[in-house]
């Protein structure tokens, strides 16, 4: 496969590409923020689109069996997970998805659990909908990996009780973005264990699932059978295969009840039938895109290799860590923001783009553990990866002396 080859994406209506600073007589911006990739989608997948639109009708279809089959054959060839055929539900994308997770398992005024700092839309789905997040601060140890102490979790879950707060829920992700941590058994262990102690429903969001680079693998909320009361799974192809504009996700919940209560939160949300080139994306993106995807991974891991040891070798006041998992780096860039003389990295990543030509991510977007941190996307060709971070060292040289 060819993961080299830089194609252009400008004028297709792309979030990350067509809403760039303009500026006349300045090169374009590269774009390194938003998490969609810059590579063709699978081949066969690509083919299996275009012949059905080659059909010149596209009225109501429902979820063909072979798209439930596929992603049941996924989750036990690559997670080893053997999933009931009756345990998958499709929804929408995983945003709505989420919202409709937190209106079906909690009532408004109710507080949910959330490890932060965290991908942001957690932040809408909850407070939007009436809710409050309860934040357990993740810790950063010395090797840039964010971890939770379950103790912590126990003494902000015990003091919420103690006051009243009602706490049905647990929201979080695996592998974590921005961080990167893909969470191990025994740590999941230690969190479905709390969420049965205090009565909540844990869900998880598993998008990034694909994409682990440590020699455990990744292990999934929906292998543990003896919690099956306590979780669901939120996830889908979009990373795995760049199909977030086709929007469209899957929850895995083993009971019934949990299943019930979604199937009614679908119904209140309105979602009833599935798009049609969604639910053939997905089927044959999961049937035929194994090799393509067994070659984009180490392509990946070198573009990840290739730009901490980059940031940490070139780059001035800015501090990378390899991620264990996602096409996500989070970098510490407090000592550039200070140097630059700016009050966060939301003015930082805005001079990034107007001034330095490069985008990315501001870290305070994923919640105060994340003030002073850039989120680096490297799913792009090389070349290109490498040249937006040749600016951010121009820029960060210019102003760090």
């Amino acid at each position: 496969m060819d993961f080299d080859t830089v194609i252009n994406r400008r004028g297709t209506g792309s979030i990350k590409w067509d809403s760039l600073h303009e500026a006349p007589g300045k090169p374009d911006v590269i774009p390194l923020w938003v998490a969609d990739m810059d590579f063709a989608s699978p081949p066969e997948m690509v083919t299996k689109i275009q012949e059905r639109a080659a059909h010149p009708i596209y009225g109501y279809m429902a979820d063909p069996p072979g798209f439930f089959e596929a992603l049941r054959d996924w989750y036990r060839g690559q997670y080893g997970v053997d999933l009931e055929p009756e345990s998958l539900l499709s929804g929408p994308g995983t945003v709505p998805s989420m919202g409709i997770l937190v209106r079906t398992f909690s009532e408004p005024g109710d507080s949910i659990l959330v490890p932060t700092p965290v991908y942001y839309p957690f932040y809408t789905a909850v407070e939007s909908n009436g809710r409050r997040i309860l934040e357990v601060p993740l810790t950063l140890n010395g090797n840039g990996r964010l971890e939770f102490s379950a103790d912590r979790v126990e003494a902000v879950l015990s003091g919420a009780r103690e006051k009243g707060i009602r706490v049905p829920m647990l929201m979080f992700c695996s592998p974590h973005n921005p961080g990167g941590t893909v969470w191990k058994k025994d740590e999941l262990e230690s969190i479905l264990a709390l969420a049965k102690k205090y009565d909540m429903v844990a869900a998880c969001d598993e998008i990034h699932g694909d994409f682990v680079h440590t020699p455990g693998g990744f292990v999934s909320m929906a292998d543990f059978p003896e919690f099956a009361d306590r979780v669901v799974v939120f996830s889908g192809a979009n990373k795995t295969f760049n199909l977030g504009g086709l929007h469209v996700s899957h929850f895995v919940a083993r009971d019934e009840n949990l299943r019930e209560r979604i199937r009614e939160g679908l119904k209140a949300a309105g979602h009833s039938v599935a798009n049609i080139f969604s639910v053939i994306a997905v089927e044959n993106a999961y049937r035929y895109g194994a090799p393509w995807l067994a070659e984009l991974k180490p392509y990946l891991l070198g573009n990840i290799d290739a730009a901490v040891e980059k940031i940490n070798r070139e780059i001035p006041g800015v501090r990378a860590y390899r991620p264990e998992g996602t096409y996500l780096i989070w970098a510490d860039a407090s000592e550039l923001v200070s140097a630059a003389g700016y009050a966060g990295d939301m003015e930082l990543c805005a001079a990034l783009e107007e001034e330095g030509r490069v985008k990315f991510t501001q870290g305070s977007l994923f919640g105060a553990g994340g003030r002073g941190f850039i989120r680096i996307n490297t799913a792009c060709p090389r070349s290109l990866l490498m040249e937006g971070l040749d600016r951010l060292n121009a820029w960060a040289s210019a102003r760090m002396g």
